[in-house]
């Protein structure tokens, strides 16, 4: 039962990552004359996104956690509708990212301090670095004095969309016991 449970975690994980790898290419090769488009895509996804978690939330138990996903849910919502009245949401949107990719950064060294060290891998210093660098180009967005067209700022996140990817990615092949599989 746990090892069928951990399977289905390494699965929507490794699916996880591959899709926000599709998003980060559709960023990047997006044309400029469709950046608009592709801005109201999102917040159509955000707000579908959001009442598949709102529908799960009513088909479940009354419990804590469900009650917290539920917030982040009506949260996503929020943004989604955000972004789809405001036009000028571009610059809100590379706020959330910048901040997303900094706590991924932090949550990876997390793990990297608290499973990957100890488990004596080799490499476990590369994921550090790799967790570093999230969290400085996730400043990098925040700060961001360099992209003030929607267009630039869409080529930089999808670049590190796919950036966060690769790390993710690492960071379960060296988490993952695989050698015991």
């Amino acid at each position: 039962m746990l090892f069928q449970e951990l399977g289905k975690l390494k699965r929507s994980s490794i699916m996880t990552s591959i899709i926000w790898m599709a998003v980060g290419v559709l960023m990047i090769i997006c044309p400029p004359q469709y950046v608009d488009s592709l801005v109201q895509v999102l917040g159509y996804g955000l707000v579908i996104f959001a009442a598949v978690m709102v529908l799960d939330f009513i088909s479940s138990k009354r419990v804590l956690m469900n009650y917290i996903y539920l917030t982040g849910a009506l949260i996503i919502a929020l943004l989604g509708i955000a972004v789809l009245v405001d036009t000028n949401m571009v610059r809100g949107i590379g706020w959330i990212f910048g901040l997303l990719l900094i706590a991924d950064g932090i949550f990876s060294e997390f793990n990297t301090m608290l499973y990957i060290k100890r488990s004596q891998r080799k490499g476990w210093q590369s994921m550090i670095v790799l967790s570093g660098l999230l969290i400085l180009f996730g400043l990098i967005v925040l700060v961001n004095p360099w992209w003030n067209e929607p267009t630039k700022l869409f080529d930089v996140i999808g670049g590190m969309l796919l950036f966060s990817s690769v790390v993710s990615i690492l960071r379960l092949v060296f988490i993952w016991p695989i050698k015991g599989e």
